[in-house]
Parts: C-alpha cells; sequence; structure tokens
C-alpha cells in the first residue's frame, strides 16, 4: 500500500508537465531549453520508478513506464530536431553574412568610369569661323580599399591620334594613388593637378560658367597644369560651421622660357625635370555651410637648368553662393627671377558671377522631361600683366584684359550648351587672345 501511494504520489507530481508539450511553441531557442528540462525531469522520474519495480514488479506501474518511455523518446527527437534546426540556422545566417561581405567587397573593388568632353565653336572678328574638338577625356577611379584610392583621367586632345597628319595628343592628365591615414593626413602620388588658385576648381571644360578660362589661368598658372609629385591632402571641422580643406606637394616644377609672354612654355615633360630641385606648392581653402570658400595658394622652385633661379608666387581666390547669384574671383602673383636684369613679374586675375534665372523663363520644350534644368547668365572680366625680358631679350610689358558675358543652358548636370561673346583688348604683345572680339559657343557633356 505505501509503494502504491507512492507511485501514485509521483504520477501526479509529473502529470501537469505531461500536457505542456502541446503548448505553442516559443522561439526556437527557449523551445530547445524547455524540452531539454521536462527531457531530464522525465528521465529521473523513470529511474526512481525502475527501483520501485525491481523491489515490487506491479503490472500497471510497468504500462506507465512504458508510456513514459515513449514520451521520453518523442521528447528527445523533437529536442534533436530543434537542436538540428537552430544550428541550420546559425550556418545559413553565417553564410548570408559571409555573402554580403564578399558582395560589398567586390563593389568597393570595381572601378568607375566616365568620360567628358566638349565640341566648342569659334566665330571671332577677323577670322574664319570654326569648330573645335578640343577635348575627350575618359575618368577612370576606384576604391579597391577604404583606405585606398585611385583616380586617372587621360585626355584625347582635339580627337586625333598621336603622330598623325590630323595633329592632336594623348595625354595622361591626372594619374595617382591616395593612401588614407585619416580624414585629417592622407598621402596622395603620381600625376598631381597643381593646386594653385583656380587651375584645379576650373579644370572640368564643362562645369566651367564660360567657354574660356580665365587668362590668369593660362598665361601664369598654366593650365591644364599637372606634374609629378607626391604629398599630402586632408580636411577638418574648424568649429560648427567651418571647414579647412588643403593639399600640398613637392612636385618636379616648371622650367624654362619663363619670360615677359608667360609661363605657358614651362611645362615640362612627364619623366622629365631640368634640375635638381623640386618645387613645393600647396593650397589650403577654408569653407562656410557650402556657401562661401577662401583659399590661399602657394609656389616655390627653381626653374633654370643651373637650379639656380627661383620661381615664386602665389595666389588667393574666393567664391560665395549668395540666393540665385555665384560670385567667383581670383588673384594671381609670381616671379621669375633673372640672372641679370629686371625680373620677370606676372599678374593677373578674374572676377566672376553667376545667376540662375527663373525656371519659367526657359521654354516648355527645354524644360520636357528634365528634373533640373537650369538656364543661367554669366559675366566675368579678367586681365593678366606680364613684364620682363621678352623671347628676344628686349623688355616688354604685355597686359590682355576680357569682358565676357554668357549663358547658359543645363538641362540636367551631365550636359551644357553655353553661349558667350568676348569683347578683348590687347596692349604690347598678344600672350593669350590676340584682341580679337567674338562669339564662341560649346556643347559639353559628362557621363
Amino acid at each position: 500500500m505505501r509503494l502504491r501511494c507512492a507511485v501514485l504520489s509521483s504520477l501526479l507530481l509529473l502529470a501537469p508537465a505531461w500536457p505542456a508539450a502541446s503548448a505553442p511553441p516559443g522561439p526556437a531557442e527557449e523551445r530547445l531549453v524547455q524540452l531539454e528540462q521536462r527531457l531530464r525531469a522525465l528521465e529521473q522520474a523513470l529511474a526512481e520508478l525502475r527501483a520501485q519495480l525491481a523491489a515490487d514488479p506491479v503490472a500497471a506501474l510497468e504500462a506507465r513506464l512504458a508510456a513514459l518511455e515513449a514520451g521520453t523518446r518523442e521528447l528527445a527527437a523533437e529536442a534533436a530536431r530543434m537542436r538540428a534546426a537552430a544550428e541550420d540556422e546559425q550556418a545559413r545566417q553565417a553564410e548570408l553574412a559571409d555573402a554580403v561581405d564578399r558582395a560589398a567587397q567586390a563593389e568597393a573593388g570595381k572601378l568607375d568610369l566616365s568620360v567628358y568632353g566638349a565640341l566648342d565653336a569659334l566665330a571671332y572678328r577677323g577670322r574664319d569661323a570654326d569648330f573645335d574638338g578640343k577635348a575627350f577625356e575618359l575618368v577612370i577611379s576606384g576604391r579597391p580599399h577604404p583606405r585606398l584610392g585611385v583616380f586617372a583621367e587621360i585626355e584625347f586632345e582635339r580627337a586625333a591620334g598621336v603622330g598623325g597628319e590630323r595633329g592632336g595628343e594623348v595625354v595622361v592628365e591626372q594619374a595617382y594613388a591616395n593612401l588614407v591615414f585619416s580624414p585629417a593626413v592622407n598621402l596622395r602620388g603620381g600625376i598631381l593637378l597643381v593646386p594653385f588658385g583656380n587651375v584645379n576648381l576650373d579644370h572640368f571644360a564643362p562645369r566651367r560658367d564660360l567657354v574660356n578660362k580665365p587668362l590668369p589661368s593660362i598665361a601664369i598658372a598654366p593650365s591644364d597644369w599637372t606634374d609629378n609629385g607626391l604629398g599630402l591632402y586632408g580636411r577638418f571641422d574648424a568649429g560648427a560651421e567651418w571647414r579647412v580643406a588643403y593639399e600640398a606637394y613637392a612636385v618636379a616644377g616648371l622650367g624654362e622660357p619663363i619670360d615677359a609672354r608667360g609661363a605657358r612654355r614651362a611645362r615640362l615633360g612627364y619623366g622629365a625635370d631640368n634640375n635638381a630641385d623640386k618645387a613645393l606648392v600647396g593650397r589650403v581653402a577654408a569653407s562656410r555651410l557650402s556657401t562661401l570658400e577662401l583659399g590661399l595658394s602657394g609656389y616655390r622652385g627653381r626653374y633654370d637648368g643651373a637650379g639656380e633661379r627661383t620661381l615664386a608666387g602665389w595666389a588667393i581666390d574666393a567664391s560665395a553662393t549668395l540666393g540665385r547669384v555665384r560670385l567667383a574671383g581670383e588673384y594671381d602673383a609670381m616671379n621669375a627671377a633673372r640672372a641679370s636684369g629686371p625680373d620677370v613679374e606676372m599678374s593677373g586675375g578674374f572676377g566672376r558671377a553667376t545667376v540662375s534665372l527663373p525656371r519659367g523663363w526657359l521654354p516648355g520644350f527645354l524644360r520636357r522631361d528634365f528634373e533640373e534644368p537650369a538656364l543661367q547668365a554669366v559675366a566675368q572680366y579678367d586681365w593678366i600683366s606680364l613684364q620682363g625680358p621678352g623671347p628676344q631679350g628686349a623688355l616688354e610689358h604685355n597686359r590682355e584684359r576680357r569682358f565676357t558675358l554668357g549663358l547658359n543652358y543645363r538641362p540636367a548636370r551631365q550636359l551644357v550648351l553655353k553661349l558667350d561673346y568676348e569683347f578683348a583688348k590687347v596692349f604690347g604683345n598678344p600672350v593669350v587672345t590676340g584682341g580679337a572680339d567674338g562669339f564662341v559657343g560649346s556643347l559639353g557633356f559628362v557621363f
């Protein structure tokens, strides 16, 4: 009697746990833990029952024992299935994470290819009107690693092959690699666009507001001014509203000749340096909330074959956006020391205003299907003054000034149509314009 009471008490204690197997399942991990706990309780109860049956076998207890063993096997099988399912889910999640990482790495390692170019139309007084397929350029960029970058720009000038009857040339204007240390300090080396004044800001023809570059960017800072070099670049915040960016490089430098006709002929070929000296050049710019930027540039290096005479200069530039009006300006100054006689003094600058006209001024067919078409009116005044020995050694003082009015239609950021009229004046020998007035137009594209 005492044994039967003990068996019945054990069954009553186990009874509440048995129906719980049909309760709604929770998360996979919690369900697995619950099943394992129940399995251990059943195993303990079976052990106790076996011990009691050994002392006093009873048919009813054997039947109950068989039922409990069946339940134990069922719970063990369900626990095994749950455990296998949990392991499969973990494996699937790990595989998915690896696939995402591989895809991100593959995407980051891709090179981006874009192109830009321009077709200019020239109609100066006293000259034949002409089309000039000035440039077609390939731009290649990539970031194979979060701390590594590459950029290259290949120009096919005037759409002709090298050495062909139609002239033209193929030039690698830029080709450099970046090694990132931090936002404020990074390494860059290769064929670089020299950061002096507006040269790098006004480099891409379709992005310029006017067809032609400012006069000082041709005669004094001879754009496209690229050079072999190595240096640092970066940017950092200066307070809540200001950001400072800089570039500073050691480059091969300009060579000869530099005279009262400018420095454009002083650009050296890649892999060539006419002396052992390396020039230092850099630009620092402070910008405020994308509406104002002030830039200061400097250059210093020996330019003659003996490495004894110094070319030094500085430039200041500024740009500001005031509602629909965008203002830009620059002043350049260069001094080239001479072995005898007066130095070559070069200076010049420009001021430009660009006004975004109301979109309603565009006819409907110029607005249709474009999200943000733009119509811009532009006015610019630029000048240069160069004095010192000329190509023949005689003292010269050559000055040019130009006033340009322009109108731009940009249906999208990828394409622009420009029409400008230039009023030019030359004092002394011509350096850039030749003093001719006339129309210049352009179709520029960036894709």
